[in-house]
């Protein structure tokens, strides 16, 4: 019998037990990344119902994370919030909805959420209204109709800057006469050469979607007292 067998046989265990352990540890790792990232997420959502200003909304978007927790599966959102006293604004959430609830989330849903007044992208769940049922056109198309005179305003009032197009999301709206809607996020560059990140929401052109896609150059307007939301001017290329 060869006396290295028993030493190559040694090896090949270790090697094996180690290449398990690794696996298992890399397991481990990303699930406890995803567990860390949701429970920060819901003690953020915990600490905004709290202190955060209330406002009522209305859902336009409606995503399945994939995640569930005692069979409750955790929805994206995507809000138009109405606040008083200050320009409505668009912002993302996730929570957690109760088997019942789930035919409450839906686009053109009413709820009521808290955001944080110096950060509006902070935003979380306080109440599920009324469901939508045959008047999710109608709420849809108010709460889009109140961000839309705003822009409009914008543009009339507001401060021109160039901007780079950082993601553009297609919001699955149809404007019959303007094309799609689309969630635009900026990084953008005053006159003075200072930088912000803001976003928008625009109906864009069939023929011009090319032209607003991630990395592209834009014109857009933005209020210096309130930078989280600018209106889209032009495009930068003719």
């Amino acid at each position: 019998m060869d006396p290295s067998l028993p030493i190559f046989s040694s090896a090949i265990t270790i090697i094996t037990i180690v290449c398990s352990c690794g696996v298992t540890a890399v397991i481990l790792g990303v699930s406890g990344y995803f567990l860390f990232r949701m429970f920060k997420g819901m003690s953020q959502n915990s600490n905004l119902l709290k202190t955060g200003v209330s406002a009522p909304a209305v859902i336009i978007d409606v995503q399945d994370t994939g995640t569930t927790m005692n069979d409750n599966p955790q929805a994206r959102l995507t809000l138009q919030v109405t606040p008083a006293g200050r320009p409505p604004f668009q912002a993302m959430t996730t929570t957690f909805v109760g088997r019942f609830q789930v035919g409450l989330i839906v686009p053109g849903a009413t709820v009521q959420v808290r955001y944080d007044p110096n950060d509006t992208t902070k935003v979380a769940i306080e109440s599920i209204g009324g469901g939508a049922g045959n008047t999710v056109a109608p709420q849809v198309q108010s709460a889009m109709l109140a961000q839309d005179q705003y822009y409009a305003q914008l543009r009339q009032s507001g401060i021109e800057a160039r901007a780079r197009i950082l993601t553009a999301t297609n919001m699955n709206i149809r404007n019959d006469n303007a094309g799609w809607v689309f969630r635009l996020t900026f990084d953008v560059t005053t006159n003075s050469g200072e930088h912000f990140t803001a976003e928008t929401q625009s109906a864009i052109l069939d023929a011009s979607q090319y032209k607003y896609q991630p990395g592209k150059e834009v014109y857009v307007k933005y209020d210096p007292a309130n930078k989280a939301q600018v209106a889209l001017v032009r495009s930068a290329e003719n």
